[in-house]
Formats: structure tokens, C-alpha cells, sequence
């Protein structure tokens, strides 16, 4: 059985589990729940912590010897493992039951993250998900419902030293379109203002606007536009701010699903994609610039670039990993700001 958030935060509150299994549809808050954990077993002083990618090449055998062995430096440490496809194969799964089975016995000092994308029911239903379910704490970060998202919004800005008036909240949810990462993003912008009392919707349009920092919705406007010098410029100040990856591929991704539904006159994919509707011709107009063979490749461009932000992928999990994901962005925004066809 999988535990609500809010059961993994009260549970967290009181004491450390040996083994924690995270996942769900929110990188956010899985990467939040996971910076939790460590922050609470560093209270505790463990110090050390290893991390491991798990790809088509990992070595399960190597991750069982490190597991399975004392650290010369501290007596308990923290195994973060991250599995971004949740697919370990036949070795991992015998090597994450077995790990299960150690947990449950009272064998493991170390604390285990073990982190995995959506908790669907497929996932759910394997052998080694069960046994580590079962041997430690399994929790599922899901979204947060449109309709709930500015009372989401509402709390974290309190949290940020923010108090939002409720229209105000509204207007971020409606500019993120449901990703808890941009909404993030948009609070901590607001914090950085130090805005007095209650913030309304207009102070937060009249601030936002105002902000020396790139606006990563600007992006749009350089894909809509055709404008490469733009698109280009925009990338590599975001990258110099700071900007997470991911926050600008969820942008781009987003504008090149429309674009492709547009050009095959899918207006329900379009729908999906929740851009308002008043912008629809905009799209419309950009779609006809270029085959929709392009588009889809494009789109498949974006797939790459997740791939690399999750450490898969030729070169992507190496010192410069990093760097690999900003130059696989500007391929994408270099082909997707074409002139025309």
C-alpha cells in the first residue's frame, strides 16, 4: 500500500525508515521528498551519501557489493538510487528483492532512496516493488489537481514569506498550467521582491513583468516568432540564471505538442495542451510554417533532452552532463525557430 505525502511528511517528523521508495507524476515534489530525507538522516549524522543512475549498462552487482559493505569513513550512509525508466530488468530485480529482504531482516544499516517515475499499476504490480513496498516506505507524489493548484500555490508562498490574495494565486496557476516546478519557480521570483502585505493579482503581473530575470515563457514567443537569434540569446541567459532544464523543456515540449496537433488538425490535442485559446491562431499560423514531419521530430528532440536531464544517454551521465543537455536545447530551439518550410 502506498502512503499519502502527508503520511511520509508525519512519519519523517518522527523518525527515519531504512528504506524509502518515491515516485509519481511531479518531479518537484519527488525531488523535494528526497532532499527531506537526506536533510533529516544528515541531522542524524550521516554524512555520506552515494548516488547511482540506473541505465541499460548499470552494474546491479556492483550496487549490491557497495550495499552490502561498511564505509570506511561513517557508520551509516545514505544509497541514493534513482531508476528514471523503472525498469531495474531480471538482475535488478533480483537485486532490489534482495535488498528488500535485508531491510525487512534488520540487515541494512544504510538509509535507501530509491526514486522511480510514475507509480502506475503495472509498476505496482512487479515482484521487487512489492518486496521493497513491503520492506520499507512506499510514497507516491501525484499532481495537484487544477482546481486545487492556487491553494497549492497559496500555502508555498507562505512558506516563501509571500501572502497571495486568492486572485493572485489564480493568475500562477493559470501561467504554469499545472507544473509545480514553474509554480515553484514563479513564487520564488515573487519572494526575491520582498512584496509588503497581501499580493493581488495585479502586483504579481506589474512585478513579474518588471523582473531583470528572463521569463522562461519567453521561449514561446521566439518559437511563435521564428525568431532564432532570440530563442538562442534567451537559452543561454536562463542557463547563466540558473534556470532547471527541465522547466524550459516542460515550455518547449508543450509549444511543440500543440504545433504538432495543429498541423494535423487535431484541435482535441490541441485542447490538451491547455494554451489558452486566444492564442490558438498564433499556433495555427506557426504550424503551417513547416511540414508536421518536422514538428514530430522535433518533438522527438525533446525526448533526448529528457533522457539526458535523467542521466541517459551518450555523454549525459559524466562530470559534464550538464553541458550535454544545455547543447541537446539549443539543437532544438535552433531547428524549432526555422523561418519557414
Amino acid at each position: 500500500m502506498l502512503a499519502k505525502p502527508q503520511e511520509f511528511e508525519q512519519g519523517l517528523a518522527r523518525g527515519l525508515e531504512p528504506l524509502y521508495v518515491i515516485g509519481g507524476d511531479q518531479p518537484l515534489l519527488v525531488q523535494e521528498a528526497r532532499d527531506a530525507i537526506v536533510a533529516k538522516a544528515r541531522e542524524a549524522g550521516c554524512e555520506e551519501r552515494l548516488r547511482f543512475e540506473v541505465d541499460g549498462k548499470f552494474d546491479w552487482g556492483a550496487l549490491e557489493s557497495q550495499g552490502a559493505s561498511l564505509s570506511l569513513f561513517a557508520s551509516q550512509r545514505i544509497i541514493d538510487l534513482r531508476m528514471p525508466d523503472g525498469k531495474p530488468g531480471r538482475v535488478g530485480s533480483k537485486a532490489l528483492s534482495t535488498l528488500a529482504e535485508r531491510v525487512k531482516g534488520g540487515g541494512e544499516s544504510d538509509i535507501w532512496i530509491v526514486s522511480l517515475p510514475r507509480l502506475d499499476n503495472q509498476l505496482q504490480k512487479s515482484a521487487w516493488f512489492k518486496a521493497l513496498a513491503g520492506a520499507g516506505l512506499a510514497v507516491r507524489f501525484n499532481d495537484v489537481p487544477l482546481g486545487q493548484l492556487p491553494a497549492w500555490i497559496t500555502r508555498r508562498a507562505a512558506t516563501h514569506g509571500v501572502r497571495l490574495e486568492r486572485d493572485a494565486a489564480e493568475l500562477i496557476a493559470g501561467r504554469v498550467e499545472g507544473n509545480l516546478l514553474a509554480a515553484a519557480q514563479e513564487i520564488e521570483k515573487l519572494a526575491l521582491m520582498d512584496l509588503e502585505g497581501p499580493v493581488d493579482a495585479a502586483r504579481v503581473a506589474q512585478g513579474l513583468a518588471n523582473q531583470s530575470r528572463v521569463d522562461t515563457f519567453a521561449l514561446s514567443d521566439a518559437v511563435l516568432d521564428a525568431d532564432r537569434e532570440r530563442g538562442l540569446y534567451l537559452l543561454s541567459r536562463l542557463r547563466a540564471e540558473g534556470t532547471e532544464p527541465l522547466l524550459i523543456l516542460w515550455v518547449i515540449a508543450r509549444d511543440l505538442r500543440a504545433l504538432v496537433a495543429l498541423a494535423g488538425n487535431d484541435q482535441a490535442g490541441f485542447k490538451k495542451t491547455r494554451i489558452p485559446a486566444f492564442l490558438a491562431r498564433r499556433y495555427q499560423a506557426r504550424a503551417r510554417a513547416m511540414p508536421p514531419g518536422n514538428w514530430q521530430r522535433l518533438l522527438a528532440g525533446c525526448a533526448e533532452v529528457d533522457r539526458c536531464i535523467k542521466g541517459l544517454g551518450e555523454g549525459c551521465n559524466t562530470a559534464d552532463g550538464g553541458g550535454r543537455v544545455w547543447a541537446l536545447l539549443d539543437r532544438v530551439m535552433l531547428h524549432a525557430t526555422r523561418p519557414g518550410r
